[in-house]
């Protein structure tokens, strides 16, 4: 969800233009396109000469005169490829906050504020942060009403049909299952809701910013967006200035939604005197940054041979996942069947030299969760390099009713 608002603010630029742009001076003659145009000078490359640009995204919310982080992100963006990830960081993560010893990821906000929230994250990601985008609960509710809303699916995650059903200390949550509109309120909701883990939660709010991006960002929108982030400015805390702002309109506006990488820092529950943590398991999280490095400066893999194996029994399967892989560059050695068709998830063997080409069969395939298989000792043939075993996570919805393997 801060992802929608940072794009918002940023789009906008600074507080003059939006005013400029919504209540433009009389001129005489000329379309409003001139105007704007007149306002927004051609733009150039986009942070020229860099290659990586990442942004802490911060949800705030105040509570007994205690202010804390609810919500924790970084976008990551490769301002020459014109590509974005989103990491989220759940709040209760357990890590080393710089002076204070280890506690949960959300305490470095109400220990020193922004900038030791950017710091503990730097430390956890090994990477340095470069802006930082700080907004409160109020703020984005009016955000998203000036917007008109949002269209989304509620689910359903106990299966009793009530929805999405918790009191909470700030505004009790009641949202019924199914594909329905959502005021700023009824979308905060959406958003916070918890009562089955963080990372359930944090893909909630990846659902909400696609639907937001994919249904407010464009053209048509243009005033909804000048008067949303004309009442955010006042109410946030950033570092981005105009000329950075500028070159984020020009990388965002080149990105769709659905081709903005979405992940979640990977933890485990446990319980350490007496209080829930979630212990942050640092080999998935070194792999899922490799995963997300090679999204961001993926280029074509022509040559690459892969297999692809059927192990979870829906026809087709072998043979979608087949032409997805040829759409992005791999060769493709043979389609068949695996031992079984009880794989649940996905497994990608690779040779010990093919680790980057088995990372972008992964990401092709849209499966975050397949597990890589370094086969020190490779049985395949020679001029093979990766052997994928299709589990139940694939989607293969687009499969056909013919006999496939």
């Amino acid at each position: 969800m801060l992802y929608m608002v940072a794009c918002v603010v940023i789009v906008m630029g600074a507080l003059g233009a939006v005013s400029a742009l919504v209540n433009p001076p009389t001129v005489q003659g000329g379309s409003i396109t001139e105007r704007i145009g007149d306002l927004i000078p051609p733009l150039g490359e986009p942070f020229p000469g860099r290659t990586r640009i990442n942004v802490l995204l911060l949800g705030s919310d105040e509570v007994e005169g205690t202010c804390r982080s609810d919500t924790m992100m970084v976008l990551l963006l490769n301002p020459k490829l014109k590509r974005a990830a989103l990491l989220s960081i759940p709040r209760d993560s357990r890590v080393e906050i710089p002076g204070h010893g280890r506690n949960k990821i959300n305490a470095a906000y109400a220990f020193g504020g922004v900038e030791l929230a950017q710091e503990t994250v730097e430390e956890l990601l090994d990477i340095r942060i470069d802006y930082y985008v700080q907004i409160g609960f109020d703020a984005f509710v009016g955000a998203v009403d000036e917007l008109g809303g949002v269209d989304i699916e509620v689910p359903d995650p106990k299966g009793r049909g009530e929805g999405l059903v918790k009191p909470t200390y700030y505004d009790p949550i009641n949202l019924k299952p199914g594909y329905q509109h959502l005021n700023g309120k009824q979308a905060l909701q959406f958003a916070r809701y918890r009562d089955d883990s963080d990372i359930e939660r944090t893909k909630r709010q990846q659902q909400l910013l696609r639907a937001l991006t994919d249904q407010k960002f464009n053209v048509w929108n243009v005033f909804r967006l000048m008067r949303a982030g004309s009442k955010l400015l006042d109410r946030l805390i950033t570092d981005i200035k105009w000329d950075a702002a500028v070159d984020f309109i020009k990388i965002m506006q080149k990105i769709p939604a659905s081709e903005i990488m979405t992940a979640t820092v990977p933890t485990g529950d446990r319980y350490i005197d007496g209080i829930y943590y979630g212990i942050v398991h640092q080999n998935a999280l070194a792999d899922l940054l490799d995963d997300m490095d090679d999204y961001l400066s993926r280029v074509s893999l022509p040559g690459a041979t892969v297999e692809v194996a059927n192990g979870s029994g829906v026809v087709g399967a072998a043979q979608v996942a087949a032409e997805l892989l040829t759409e992005a560059g791999f060769e493709i050695a043979d389609v068949g069947n695996a031992d079984s068709f009880d794989y649940d998830h996905t497994v990608i063997n690779h040779r010990t030299t093919a680790r980057k080409a088995a990372r972008e069969v992964k990401q092709v395939l849209k499966l975050p969760q397949a597990e890589l298989v370094e086969q020190r000792e490779w049985h395949g043939s020679l001029d093979l390099e990766v052997a994928v075993v299709l589990g139940k996570d694939f989607d293969a919805e687009r499969s056909t009713d013919s006999e496939l393997p």
